[in-house]
């Protein structure tokens, strides 16, 4: 779906687009539409802000935001007694959280040294990667931004460029820190109907999306 940024651009949210952003950031020309981002050459600049653009992806939404956060989740064991961790989890926090913890891709019980878990579900807080077209605009705009400058000071090299970079990072962090607060203000204002913005990407995780109301 398109997105309105703030200076009036309009395209799709997409890792191409993020790329885009930062190839701008240091005057070079944009890959066209439909560009296969999985092959661009190793050593590029166009593979250099792929691999930031994905490190950003991670490193922002780690911390836990509105969209991608979810509390009191029940993690449910399979046929074998075990729980696996879904691919796009990026943290997970048991209400025993001396006791259960993420290790080769399960969740290990760290009292009993196994990796069988007894409970037939683990209520956790889960962190979550939400995927580029599902972002909220505030957040892409937010990690495009961010990667742009952090590409432009690893391939340019000179701070003293990256002086609009920066201004533009400050700019949309701000828009999603307001996002955040907003939204949890009405989170606490109207607590019988829950307001997280699901999306098909966490409804099409491997636990599904039921998130606390």
């Amino acid at each position: 779906m398109p997105t309105i940024f703030a200076d009036g651009t309009i395209y799709s949210k997409t890792k191409l687009n993020m790329i885009n952003k930062c190839l701008l950031a240091i005057g070079e020309v944009p890959f066209p539409l439909g560009t296969l981002v999985d092959l661009l050459e190793l050593g590029t600049d166009g593979e250099t802000a792929k691999r930031i653009v994905e490190e950003t992806m991670v490193e922002v939404q780690s911390i836990g935001w509105y969209f991608n956060l979810d509390y009191n989740f029940k993690m449910y064991k399979d046929i074998n007694n075990i729980i696996v961790i879904p691919p796009n989890l990026l943290r997970i926090d048991t209400q025993e959280s001396n006791r259960y913890m993420e290790k080769n891709g399960k969740l290990y019980d760290n009292e009993k040294f196994t990796y069988i878990i007894e409970p037939t579900y683990i209520e956790a807080d889960i962190v979550w990667l939400v995927d580029y077209p599902t972002l909220p605009a505030e957040a892409y705009e937010y990690i495009s931004a961010r990667a742009a400058r952090k590409f432009q000071e690893a391939v340019i090299g000179a701070p003293d460029l990256t002086t609009t970079t920066n201004r533009a990072e400050q700019e949309t962090f701000i828009r999603l820190q307001r996002r955040q607060l907003q939204t949890r203000a009405y989170n606490i204002q109207n607590n019988k109907v829950s307001t997280r913005t699901h999306n098909g990407y966490l409804q099409g995780s491997l636990y599904g999306n039921k998130g606390r109301t």
